[in-house]
């Protein structure tokens, strides 16, 4: 029974993880497609540099909250 809801968690945590990521990264790419449509002229150009920015903030906020329950499952 352990064998099972150790395998159950892991999936679900997969999941929901994965779908965390897919979510900030559909978010992140929405953000900047907004703020090149509808930013000014002399903005536009930053919304390729925006997008990393939200990107890399993704990236680090997954990897701390990774790390964190690494750290608490020991």
């Amino acid at each position: 029974m352990d064998f099972l809801k150790a395998t159950w968690e892991n999936i679900y945590g997969l999941l929901v993880e994965d779908g965390q990521i897919a979510i900030g990264t559909l978010a992140a790419f929405v953000v900047a497609a907004l703020w090149a449509a509808f930013a000014g002229e002399e903005l536009r150009d930053s919304a390729g540099p925006l997008l990393f920015v939200l990107l890399m903030c993704l990236l680090l906020v997954n990897l701390y909250s990774t790390g964190r329950k690494a750290a608490n499952s020991k």
